[in-house]
């Protein structure tokens, strides 16, 4: 807020002097009429008023601003206020004088320089300018004039740089997996400057008019090559309601904005509720464009989304945009689908999640390595409105609707419902008043619809907290969205002034503001499946992103609209796959992974966490930034000098100890003999993780030289080490033709970082001409032991042996837990025809557990337990207090829920309907008790006596009585001195 307060006060400063000078040389204007007998005074002068393009007109008067009057430390006195609010009243008089609405005003001034701003015809313009009062009126300039900032903010429009090059995706196919899309959007029009595709589709679905009379016939073209709507598995358990598209046309705008934000035309006028917002172009404007519809009006099927993922590798898209996530998983249909396309040569750019600023709320598919997950974070710009308040004061926030004029204002909470429910507001307080309602619960934009459906003519909507965004949604009517410190003052206001209070919104406009923030739902690492793979990769921009929109959604949005400026990783995502289509043409043998590490390591890392002001760490921005403009040379994201790459056997590699339970039995085997690193911190990743360090721990990465020369390149490392650890890097230089690799290790040592901590830091390879700098962040965390967190076994009777590493010198202790037979409930789930969740919403199963004493609680839902794989199923647990700690909700069902060392007390699990494959649904739910007290079945034979910092010793365990046909859990405890420092889980699965 204070940066942007100063780049408005600079604005309005320029505006000061120019009033001035206008005011110093009106005089001699005036005097050399007179000598000159040219006939022309004031009025006509003033009258004399240049065209805008825009529409928007800055108006300033002849009466002094305040500070004129008033010291800045004044103007939030009483007598400041009383004078602005004259000065604002002034404003208005003045536009009805000259007969334009007054709700055409967009922002007032009254500090710096006194004038306003507004949306006039050139007409009324002309008109203001002749009033009393009016210094003089000149066009609003302060727009873009060339496209939506995103393209700029990224230096794609620089000299030299990615555009002017030529690499603007021409000949590249981008596939976009999503809600469909609007194909008579101006976004995606053949203009007959295109090429023929390089591959051909086939299918352009769309026309089904007998379902939907607005689903309109359309022959795809030489830009938007094809069209496919994969709802199989949605059709025929949901089908397709009356307000639904049954055919690849976009009933919601999401897939519609994520198509024209990666691959949208160039030059596109874009407005919102009539206003012109200036004009658009997509990443790579000149890329073929082919959709597949795998989202229906209530989300998605794994296995729909997964033929989506399939159909187009078969159609020959050279890159996916998927802005769709749910629970981190590792091995979902989607997730796998997603390695055979990686390994087909299709770069594919992803959503992070929505669910932060919390740590590890990563969500599948972005929690795989194989993908790119995309952070959100700002652009430098906005679309910003104010409220102003009877007393003057004035809280600025996002907004693109229209303003108001001064009416009484209302809390949501004397009208039934601070939240804003539709239907729960009442009329008789509401209509013809703006109302303040309290971001949670429910939708932004349905607040909006209830406020007009009780008849309201304005919201402000306030946040729930200061650490959430403002966003600038299409709401019903005209909003501006405050944050909450700004909405408590105006809750406070209406207290204080009762039925006297009063508001007026300003309509949104174009403003600056702070780049390279990260908002506040972006999802944060740790990856919660596989803490040692950092996530994100990489941060875009994600925040009020201006694109596409279909012009007849679903109820529960504004229709007649083409355009929206939202929000979300869904909007950052496909700026990055926009860039891997730039990359693609200029690199069309790369491997996915080579693009990958060519935007993570020539990222920028002047990134901000979301208060703006602390530097963001890698479970944040993941390598940094993206920076694929400015100039294409050597050290760009086109000429990167080295990449990291991996293959289909790195990522089984990977997945040997990240989750060997999909693999073979002589899969992990094989790759070791073939020298495939099996271990999650050895994946050829650009960025260097290692979630446990005992003392030390060694990695190993190799880089392949991508140089644009012949010559001899010599890379020498510059390491700068997380706080309270020693790194090395061996070898620490290394010399490379193109076409070349080096492999290196590197080494990070704890000598004073506390246990438990993450701490970060990077590996940068600087050729020695200074033209390549090659960055990998680095994030350890130090630990007391490091061993497997979970054995995968069989067998009645059965042994195993597996190593523990230590980073502690003293005592150690391992001992067996169990092992336990799982409890199977069998039980059935309604569907929820809303899908949402609430523990006394029908359509969720109670089950609860007396838990004393446990050391490890865990609930399972394979895949295997429903009669479908359209079934979708999802867990929620509630501790003893009644708090909900714990959530899987993954796509389809494949839930797990692990609490470590979990309360004394009853603990609540419902196992919630989310979607069935009819009425309702059986289901079988696993579920262990693993007791804190040693004993039972699971013995450990042989394990280290003590514990000495930086060695490794073997554990030896045996079982019993593991029945045939059951599903076993037992742990193993690692305790030093003072108790237990963690489990190794043992998992014996008999069924």
């Amino acid at each position: 807020q204070d940066r942007k307060g100063d780049m408005r006060r600079s604005i309005l400063t320029l505006l000061s002097v120019f009033a001035l000078a206008i005011a110093v040389l009106a005089p001699l204007g005036a005097a050399g009429a007179a000598e000159t007998e040219a006939g022309l005074d004031l009025a006509s002068q003033r009258s004399e008023v240049e065209r805008s393009p825009s529409g928007s007109y800055i108006v300033v008067m002849s009466i002094d601003p305040l500070l004129a009057d008033f010291d800045q430390d004044e103007l939030n006195s009483k007598p400041a206020k009383a004078k602005a609010k004259g000065l604002v009243k002034n404003h208005e008089d003045t536009l009805d004088a000259a007969g334009v609405d007054t709700s055409a005003k967009i922002n007032d001034y009254v500090n710096a320089v006194n004038g306003f701003s507004a949306f006039m015809s050139f007409e009324e313009a002309q008109n203001v300018a002749t009033q009393k009062d009016v210094a003089f009126v000149m066009p609003d300039e302060l727009r873009q004039v060339t496209t939506d900032s995103s393209p700029a903010f990224l230096g794609l429009t620089d000299e030299a740089g990615a555009w002017q090059t030529g690499y603007t995706g021409e000949g590249v196919v981008i596939g976009i997996i999503d809600t469909g899309i609007w194909p008579e959007h101006p976004s995606f029009a053949d203009d007959g400057s295109y090429n023929a595709p390089p591959v051909t589709v086939g299918e352009c679905d769309f026309g089904n008019s007998a379902h939907n009379p607005d689903d309109a016939d359309f022959e795809c073209n030489n830009k938007l090559i094809g069209a496919r709507q994969m709802l199989a598995t949605y059709r025929f358990f949901i089908g397709a309601n009356a307000t639904e598209f049954d055919s690849a046309r976009d009933d919601n705008g999401h897939g519609t904005h994520t198509a024209s934000t990666s691959g949208g035309n160039a030059d596109v006028s874009a407005s919102i509720l009539g206003v012109d917002r200036g004009v658009i172009t997509g990443i790579a404007p000149r890329a073929h464009i082919v959709v597949y519809k795998g989202l229906g009006s209530g989300g998605g099927f794994s296995s729909d989304l997964a033929a989506s993922i399939d159909q187009a590798v078969a159609d020959g898209v050279d890159v996916i945009n998927y802005s769709i996530g749910g629970g981190a998983s590792l091995t979902g249909v989607d997730d796998i689908a997603f390695l055979f396309a990686a390994d087909a040569g299709v770069f594919v750019a992803t959503s992070n999640g929505n669910s932060g600023p919390g740590p590890l709320t990563v969500g599948g598919p972005a929690s795989v390595p194989w993908l790119t997950s995309v952070g959100a974070s700002t652009q430098a710009r906005t679309f910003e409105g104010s409220a102003i308040l009877g007393d003057g004061s004035e809280y600025f926030g996002a907004s693109v609707t229209a303003g108001t004029e001064e009416l009484t204002l209302v809390d949501a909470a004397d009208a039934g419902d601070e939240l804003c429910n539709p239907g729960a507001l009442d009329s008789s307080v509401v209509a013809g008043n703006i109302v303040l309602c309290k971001r949670g619960a429910i939708a932004r934009i349905a607040k909006g619809e209830a406020v007009a459906i009780a008849g309201g003519a304005g919201m402000i909507l306030y946040n729930a907290d200061d650490g959430q965004s403002q966003v600038t949604d299409t709401h019903f009517v005209p909003a501006v969205h405050i944050n909450n410190t700004d909405g408590v003052a105006v809750k406070a206001y209406i207290t204080a002034e009762g039925a006297d209070a009063t508001a007026t919104i300003t309509a949104g406009v174009f403003a600056p503001a702070q780049g390279s923030v990260m908002a506040a739902f972006s999802s944060r690492g740790p990856n919660p499946v596989s803490q040692s793979i950092i996530k994100p990769d990489v941060t875009a921009p994600g925040v009020n992103i201006l694109a596409g929109m279909t012009p007849v959604p679903e109820p529960g949005a504004v229709s007649g609209e083409l355009f929206q400026s939202i929000s979300g990783t869904s909007m950052s995502s496909p700026h990055v796959a926009g860039v891997f289509a730039l990359i693609k043409q200029a690199h069309p043998d790369w491997s996915a992974a080579m693009a990958k590490s060519a935007l993570m390591t020539t990222s920028r890392q002047d990134v901000f966490k979301e208060d703006g002001t602390t530097a963001a760490d890698p479970f944040d921005m993941g390598a940094g930034h993206i920076a694929p403009g400015e100039r294409v040379h050597k050290g760009s994201a086109f000429q990167p000098g080295l990449t990291y790459d991996a293959g289909f056997f790195d990522y089984l590699g990977f997945l040997c100890e990240a989750d060997p339970s999909v693999l073979g039995g002589g899969t992990c085997g094989f790759l070791d003999s073939i020298g495939v690193p099996t271990t999650v911190a050895n994946l050829n990743y650009p960025s260097i993780g290692i979630a446990s360090v005992p003392g030390s721990a060694t990695v190993t990465r190799t880089v392949t030289s991508v140089a644009d020369d012949n010559g001899w390149r010599t890379y020498t490392a510059d390491v700068d080490a997380p706080a309270g650890y020693e790194v090395s890097v061996s070898p620490s230089s290394f010399k490379l033709k193109s076409g070349q690799s080096a492999t290196f290790e590197v080494t990070v040592t704890n000598v004073s970082a506390t246990i438990g901590s993450w701490e970060y830091g990077s590996l940068t390879w600087n050729d020695k001409t200074g033209n390549y700098s090659v960055y990998s962040p680095i994030a350890v965390k130090a630990s007391l032991f490091s061993a497997p967190d979970t054995l995968s076994e069989t067998g009645e009777t059965g042994s195993t042996s597996f190593d523990v590493s230590f980073g502690y010198t003293g005592d150690y202790t391992a001992a067996g837990h169990g092992l336990e037979a799982a409890t199977v409930t069998q039980d059935n789930v309604l569907q929820d025809p809303d899908q949402s969740f609430d523990p006394t919403d029908g359509y969720s199963n109670e089950h609860q557990f007396a838990l004393s004493g446990a050391a490890y609680f865990k609930v399972r839902i394979p895949p295997e337990a429903v009669a479908d794989s359209a079934i979708d199923l999802d867990v929620f647990v509630y501790d003893p207090s009644g708090s909900l700690v714990a959530a899987s909700t993954l796509g389809g069902t494949d839930e797990t829920i692990e609490i470590t060392n979990p309360a004394d007390g009853t603990w609540s699990v419902f196992v919630h309907g989310w979607q069935t494959a009819g009425p309702s649904a059986d289901y079988d739910m696993y579920s262990w008790i693993i007791s804190a007290t040693p004993g039972g079945s699971l013995s450990v034979d042989a394990a280290p006596a003590s514990a000495t910092v930086g060695e490794t010793g073997t554990i030896d365990i045996s079982w019993t009585g593991a029945t045939l046909g059951e599903w076993h859990l037992g742990a193993v405890s690692h305790s030093d001195g003072s108790g237990v420092m963690g489990y190794t889980l043992v998992d014996v699965d008999n069924r």
